[in-house]
């Protein structure tokens, strides 16, 4: 599931959030294998929560009319969403943790080069115009 920031900020509260913007580039590719496991954790059990309250706020609008009806479809609704997004968030950091823990030489933040003439990136890593070399 895709979830725009601005749409997150609206389900989230501010450690909820705070954990969704960490999951994202680039502040993923900081943190060590054992910051990605506590913030794993920490997605998984969020997932677990509301996913547990998604059945519950829909059993919640059975038998209602009116007003009842739309605040437990509204709180269905939020429930599923925050559920959808939590798992997408802990898929990321498990997906990096596992890419950290196949290769523990892998740079925390991918680095990005310079061309020396212009100072533009290069995002390949290799100077475009190298300097000659004194031989």
């Amino acid at each position: 599931m895709k979830i725009d920031p601005e749409k997150a900020r609206k389900l989230c509260s501010e450690a909820e959030f705070e954990l969704f913007t960490e999951s994202r580039e680039p502040a993923i590719l900081t943190f060590t294998a054992e910051g990605l496991k506590k913030r794993a954790y920490q997605a998984q059990k969020l997932f677990e929560l509301w996913n547990g309250r998604v059945g519950s706020e829909k059993d919640a609008g059975w038998g209602k009319v009116g007003e009842a009806r739309k605040k437990a479809a509204t709180g269905y609704i939020t429930a599923r969403q925050k559920a959808e997004l939590f798992e997408d968030i802990w898929i990321r950091f498990d997906s990096r943790l596992k890419d950290v823990l196949k290769n523990p030489t892998l740079p925390a933040r991918d680095t990005v080069k310079l061309r020396k003439e212009t100072g533009k990136i290069n995002k390949g890593g290799h100077l475009l115009n190298p300097p000659p070399t004194d031989d």
